[in-house]
């Protein structure tokens, strides 16, 4: 979860980023190879609502769920 935040703030900034909310979907392993993905989905009233998906070395999602930011910053 603090690798798929990290990622999304290095990306957006952190003042751009309104909300941020994950469950994880699998268990995850020392040594496993973690990607994150962002998906923008929405963009509304100056906000875009970004899909977020973080998968291990098998393709696996681990990680999903949705964030908030200002729409300028993506």
């Amino acid at each position: 979860m603090g690798l798929t935040g990290r990622a999304l703030t290095d990306w957006l900034g952190v003042t751009a980023l309104k909300r941020y909310g994950v469950r994880f979907t699998r268990q995850v392993w020392p040594g496993d190879t973690l990607t994150a993905k962002f998906e923008v989905t929405k963009v509304e009233d100056g906000l875009a609502t970004i899909k977020v998906v973080t998968v291990n070395q098998n393709g696996e999602t681990v990680i999903e769920g949705e964030a908030i930011a200002k729409a300028d910053a993506v």
